[in-house]
């Protein structure tokens, strides 16, 4: 995996990532919440990877990826396979969220098993 896709999965399973809620109690900012179209939800990784209506349009593509046949998108199925892994650093990349601080995160692919 390149660097920075394994730096943000390591932030993001830790929750010691550039989300309000963590900023919040290491005293970065001053609400742990969301301020965009939840006012009163954390900011937590669950919630802006699966539940932030502002990012409705960019969720969309990820759960298809991550959650076919209307299974329950999590992010342990999420972190569970590799193969989902290039639809997360896709929707980050597209939220523009984590942006300022990691940067644009690389779209990786799993080898394939073909010889």
């Amino acid at each position: 995996l390149p660097r920075k896709l394994t730096s943000l999965i390591t932030q993001m399973i830790t929750g010691h990532i550039a989300l309000n809620y963590h900023l919040h109690r290491i005293g970065k900012v001053e609400s742990p919440f969301c301020g965009k179209r939840t006012l009163h939800s954390p900011e937590t990784v669950e919630h802006y990877v699966l539940r932030c209506p502002a990012y409705h349009q960019q969720h969309t593509p990820l759960e298809v990826q991550c959650a076919p046949r209307r299974q329950q998108l999590s992010l342990h199925r999420i972190f569970s396979n590799p193969e989902n892994l290039a639809a997360l650093a896709t929707y980050i990349n597209a939220t523009g969220r984590l942006r300022q601080t990691l940067g644009v995160i690389p779209i990786w692919e799993p080898p394939s098993n073909e010889v």
